[in-house]
């Protein structure tokens, strides 16, 4: 092998750990930047679970609230029929 030969050898490799050096520089850097997006989407589906509880007994409580005015309704009708009916009695 000609010193050519070699020096043009040790370039290449020396160009090819330079990339591979830049490559891993490049994934390093990535790999904070991915850690805080996935922190950040933790903690975001964190309090949208949390709000999706929330919203979901508050649901249940309007559920509940408007069956109890349901059946004031139901009772109400009940009273204004047997209202109109001794009415009706006392008419005849």
């Amino acid at each position: 092998m000609t010193d050519d030969s070699r020096f043009d050898d040790l370039y290449e490799r020396v160009n090819e750990l330079t990339l591979e050096v830049t490559n891993l520089k490049v994934g390093v850097s990535v790999i904070p930047t991915t850690q805080v997006a996935i922190s950040q989407l933790l903690t975001l589906t964190t309090g949208l679970a949390s709000d999706s509880r929330q919203i979901k007994a508050d649901i249940r409580e309007i559920n509940s609230r408007l069956r109890a005015l349901e059946a004031n309704a139901r009772n109400t009708d009940a009273s204004i029929n047997e209202i109109l009916r001794l009415l009706r009695e006392r008419g005849n």
